[in-house]
């Protein structure tokens, strides 16, 4: 393990079991946030059963023109499930000595978002994280919600549906509308965002090139997974 200090900690929530793994409220980012590096095999995380986690720490590096950069970044996948999310972020952040909550990046699942649309926030009052309790688990753990979240967009169950939110969240995604190709096509877009934000760590210019948009994009490429292949070591 690298001696530098850790620029980034990019948590991806969702709940850990092969039970969970195709449903909405999973970790789907946290098994392809590769930050647009193309991998000829697999990520390989590992397994931290004293962080309660799976982490990849990884030495990132960028070209921005002439000037080539690099940043440390740990990605982790906790191993709790989504409401005691918190318990392993603060293992992890207290392991990797970050003490800035600016450096941790939660990606997560969202209902207040539409599906398809990303939001970007940090800071606010407890009302700012409502409907995420993986989010909220984080903000009472740390004591703050001043740390960095990216929310993808899966929205609420179709008016007068009988499905419960919690029904919801923890429902496979549909091929049904669409809504499997856009949740694809939000991961891409969302990894593009955090490319640009570890890079420029500009959140307000992020925010306004990657959350403006409404308009659900045409030609959705269909795919016939969301589930991304990675090598866990140590388990």
């Amino acid at each position: 393990m690298t001696t530098r200090p850790v620029d980034f900690l990019l948590v991806g929530l969702g709940n850990p079991g092969q039970e969970y793994i195709t449903t909405r409220h999973n970790d789907y980012l946290a098994t392809v946030m590769a930050l647009d590096q193309k991998w000829s095999t697999p990520p390989v995380f590992q397994r931290r059963m004293n962080l309660t986690a799976d982490v990849r720490d990884v030495v990132f590096s960028y070209q921005k023109g002439n000037v080539s950069n690099s940043l440390r970044i740990v990605f982790a996948k906790p191993l709790t499930f989504m409401n005691e999310s918190g318990v392993s972020v603060k293992k992890i952040m207290d392991f990797y000595q970050v003490t800035d909550p600016k450096k941790l990046i939660v990606v997560s699942d969202d209902i207040n978002t539409l599906p398809g649309a990303l939001a970007i926030q940090d800071g606010g009052d407890l009302k700012s994280l409502a409907g995420q309790k993986g989010q909220e688990s984080i903000a009472a753990v740390l004591g703050t919600t001043s740390f960095i979240r990216f929310r993808l967009g899966v929205g609420k169950p179709p008016s007068g549906s009988p499905t419960t939110i919690p029904q919801w969240v923890l429902g496979p995604f549909s091929r049904e509308n669409k809504e499997m190709d856009l949740f694809a096509f939000l991961m891409s877009h969302t990894t593009q965002a955090l490319l640009d934000f570890v890079q420029t760590n500009d959140l307000k210019l992020c925010r306004k090139k990657f959350t403006k948009s409404k308009k659900i994009p045409s030609g959705l490429a269909p795919i016939e997974s969301l589930i991304s292949p990675t090598i866990v070591e140590g388990m």
